[in-house]
């Protein structure tokens, strides 16, 4: 877990714990990964809150970035988007 700014220790557990909730939705083993949250004041608020991930699900990796007005939302955001990656490459054989 990484973090750049003002990012909340709640919010480094919110994102470890829903990462981490990945697990459920693939029989394949999760065998690392990375969270990068960014916390960046500008004027679009929309944009302030970015979270980064990449999870490596036996040798493949998936890849998820969202930007939000809250880092909840970014992190819902990226488990959401894990989540249907990991839907869509369960339908796959490799």
């Amino acid at each position: 877990m990484a973090t750049t700014g003002t990012v909340p220790a709640e919010a480094v557990t919110e994102a470890r714990e829903r990462v981490a909730a990945l697990a459920r939705f693939t029989d394949r083993p999760i065998l690392a990964a990375r969270v990068t949250l960014t916390y960046s004041p500008g004027p679009a608020p929309q944009d302030r809150c970015t979270a980064r991930a990449v999870i490596d699900v036996n040798g493949r990796p998936l890849y998820a970035h969202a930007d939000a007005a809250t880092m909840g939302g970014a992190i819902a955001e990226i488990q959401d988007r894990l989540k249907t990656e990991l839907e869509r490459l369960g339908k796959r054989n490799y």
